[in-house]
């Protein structure tokens, strides 16, 4: 597999996969910007948040734009989730760093589309 779609898989699993992908995931000095009323949070309000939110049936990913960087590794893309009847789209874009513990999430931001 390639750096790029192996990050493409991570990026669906923080969609759908629950606490331990996070926790596997994601850098220690994480930080994520979400929509109201989630906000800016780091790692451990990222962990107890996530602990009881439902998770996504499916996401599939629009307009999508890679870039690696040195060791980062950039991706862009408008989101489309569903769960039961319902959507939610965003514009979204998530940084990878390479570390010893292999590729880690360090920065997701979500901006809603209405």
């Amino acid at each position: 597999m390639t750096v790029e779609r192996d990050r493409w898989q991570d990026e669906e699993r923080f969609w759908l996969d629950g606490p331990a992908f996070y926790r596997d995931t994601m850098a220690e000095d994480a930080v994520m910007v979400l929509p109201k009323p989630a906000g800016i949070l780091n790692r451990p309000d990222i962990l107890e948040i996530i602990q009881n939110a439902p998770r996504w049936d499916s996401v599939s990913f629009e307009d999508e734009i890679a870039m690696k960087h040195g060791s980062a590794f950039v991706l862009a893309y408008e989101a489309v989730a569903q769960r039961g009847d319902d959507t939610y789209r965003a514009l979204c874009s998530s940084t990878y760093c390479e570390a010893d513990a292999g590729w880690q999430l360090i920065a997701h931001n979500q901006v809603p589309v209405y």
